[in-house]
């Protein structure tokens, strides 16, 4: 490798500062230079930033579904440990008649309710919901990324001591931004997916609202 280049490729660290649970922000531009000597660098640079963006949108993704996982686990747990309880003390009150006589058949409404009212919160809130888009989406930007990974390479393969053509740059300039731009489509699909579901459990909510006077005259 040409030593000038060699030296240009390690100064071209930009530095994935994206914090767990902070919002994804766009990359700084840099000024970039596209002559002969200095056209590996600055393509180095904006393959960088696209390779960068993709991972902070994995981390992303990876660090919000954890919290969406936990809730959407723990709500159905729950949902289910109530519909149980809610199922055998009927039968159990039957069985033990001496031991559970004075229990009272409103538990069996409360699991009930209990188990209703984590089923309400669970599609309000979007957790499960949440959870699948967040690994849904992180897959797709992580297969893209490897994708892009490799054609890069493929494409270095073809320089002539390792030091891209004007034509080569523009190609590899093209694909830098295609890709990008497939990643900002993957973001746009689920927080559309989010907004159509949120907008959806808002208008049952207060459709449910609504019923309950006119069923109650």
């Amino acid at each position: 490798m040409n030593p000038k280049t060699e030296a240009s490729s390690e100064n071209v660290k930009l530095t994935r500062s994206i914090k767990p649970g902070s919002d994804l922000q766009p990359a700084i531009s840099t000024e970039l230079h596209w002559d002969e000597e200095h056209r590996r660098h600055s393509l180095d640079a904006v393959y960088k930033r696209a390779e960068d963006h993709a991972l902070n949108a994995i981390d992303w993704y990876l660090h919000a579904k954890r919290s969406k996982k936990n809730c959407a686990q723990f709500l159905r747990i729950g949902m289910i440990g109530s519909s149980a309880i809610a199922g055998l003390l009927p039968l159990l009150s039957q069985i033990y008649q001496s031991q559970l006589s004075s229990l009272s058949p409103a538990w069996t409404t409360i699991a009930l309710g209990v188990a209703g009212v984590l089923m309400a919160i669970d599609k309000y809130f979007g957790c499960t919901n949440a959870w699948m888009r967040f690994i849904a989406t992180e897959h797709r930007i992580r297969q893209a990324l490897h994708e892009f990974q490799m054609d890069y390479d493929l494409e270095q393969s073809k320089w002539t001591d390792n030091l891209p053509t004007s034509e080569q740059a523009q190609t590899m300039l093209s694909c830098c931004k295609v890709f990008i731009s497939q990643v900002d489509t993957f973001i746009l699909q689920e927080t559309n997916e989010w907004l159509v579901e949120f907008q959806n459990a808002i208008k049952q909510k207060d459709e449910s609202a609504q019923a309950k006077p006119a069923l109650s005259q």
